[in-house]
């Protein structure tokens, strides 16, 4: 116990983060994947910024828009991203039962695990709270909670699901409310480039999409949904992030123009739908590559938002949260889903349902009938992004098998 609290002591050491930040970079960079040392350059970049609490602490969730917070001199911190880099180190199961003692564990995973966290003291509490109703249906009332137990304000930016000029009228004020907020309580300047890079960066998310067309599978979507997806998240808008896709795009370049995938026989091509995978140590990817199954793209690093330039930052960013595949009417994901299905000519889908997301989840049955009438086989996995006692080996495999099986029967062998 002694050692156990010497390292959570640690943990929210600036000086720590400061010292083993070139230690993980020389660890990482013998891997040879340069965008993948960016990443945990920034992670632990961020982490030591965050308990230096030089700036103010910006609790969002996934999809607001986190490029304002750095237009505005803040520090932002997803606690719900954190989770999942906990997992890949298989260290949830402590705070998920620590954050189960304080809500139901009907709650999503990556929720009572960041309240875990928070109880261990090893994320740092928030100085102001904004969260947007994009996409997750526990948002509001999970940090309205949070808020009230830290005694920090919490605002809420309800993005309608319709798109037409009254819902962008009403956006728009709740933002300017928003920044009238922050400013209120922290001053400052505002500084329009983080939202400039953004929309740089967008324009580097479409290229990256495009090569990853190619056949065979030139990137594993395994990572897309880990580092790639975690960066897009959290440091869009900072120089970091357009380094790190200058850098990834490069890389995959580099296989399309050998023809080269990252499978060394590649039969079937998966698109793999929702947000998130297992992040724990599991055998399913080891598996499916095993057979020759290569998750050609995932629907998490879809860049939605209208390509190009804006000159005014606020449409940017109304246009970037109104168009949100994800949310409102299930025929916009519906129509997204068919786009990536012709796009990466995927053989099969496999859709993640984790326990707990009633957003994704609840949509898949109707998704899996619109794949199916295309005649695309179709896979509903069951499991969990974080809690590896949430997740069952044995009947995840057999269902895997059987998925491989009827892709073997449909493309008969499947060769690309």
């Amino acid at each position: 116990m002694a050692i156990k609290g010497i390292f959570l002591t640690l943990l929210r050491r600036p000086i720590f983060w400061k010292l083993i930040r070139p230690l993980l970079r020389l660890y990482v960079s013998k891997e040879r994947n340069k965008p993948f040392t960016i990443w945990v350059d920034f992670l632990a970049e961020t982490m030591e910024s965050l308990w230096r609490r030089s700036k103010p602490i910006i609790w969002i969730n996934s999809f607001f828009p986190v490029e304002m917070i750095y237009s505005l001199g803040g520090q932002p911190f997803l606690p719900e991203l954190f989770p999942a880099v906990v997992a890949y180190f298989d260290w949830t199961r402590g705070p998920l039962l620590r954050g189960s003692e304080k809500t139901s564990t009907d709650l999503c995973s990556f929720y009572r695990c960041a309240l875990g966290l928070l109880e261990y003291g090893v994320i740092p509490k928030p100085d102001l709270i904004v969260t947007s109703s994009q996409i997750c249906d526990g948002t509001k009332a999970f940090y309205d909670a949070l808020s009230y137990v830290l005694g920090v304000p919490h605002v809420f930016i309800d993005v309608p699901h319709a798109d037409g000029e009254k819902a962008k009228v009403y956006l728009r004020k709740q933002l300017l409310e928003f920044l009238e907020t922050y400013q209120e309580r922290f001053g400052g300047s505002f500084n329009p480039l983080p939202l400039f890079n953004a929309q740089r960066a967008g324009n580097l998310m479409w290229e990256i999409a495009e090569l990853r067309k190619a056949v065979p599978t030139p990137f594993p979507g395994t990572e897309g949904m880990s580092y790639v997806a975690g960066m897009a998240f959290w440091a869009n808008g900072t120089k970091k992030h357009l380094k790190f896709l200058k850098a990834l795009k490069e890389k995959i370049k580099a296989k399309v123009d050998r023809s080269q995938g990252y499978l060394p026989k590649e039969r079937f091509r998966v698109l793999w739908l929702h947000h998130i995978r297992p992040y724990y140590p599991n055998p399913i990817f080891e598996y499916l590559h095993s057979r020759g199954v290569a998750i050609a793209y995932e629907e998490v690093n879809y860049p939605w938002w209208p390509r190009g330039r804006f000159e005014n930052w606020m449409e940017y960013v109304i246009e970037k949260m109104i168009s949100n595949p994800w949310h409102g009417p299930i025929q916009r994901r519906a129509k997204l889903v068919e786009e990536l299905i012709e796009g990466y000519k995927v053989h099969g889908v496999i859709h993640f349902c984790h326990w707990g997301c009633r957003q994704s989840t609840g949509g898949a049955g109707i998704i899996g009938e619109f794949v199916k009438k295309k005649g695309i086989p179709y896979l509903l996995l069951p499991g969990d992004g974080v809690d590896p006692d949430n997740y069952s080996p044995g009947q995840t495999l057999t269902r895997l098998e059987a998925f491989v099986e009827v892709m073997e029967s449909k493309w008969k062998g499947g060769q690309v």
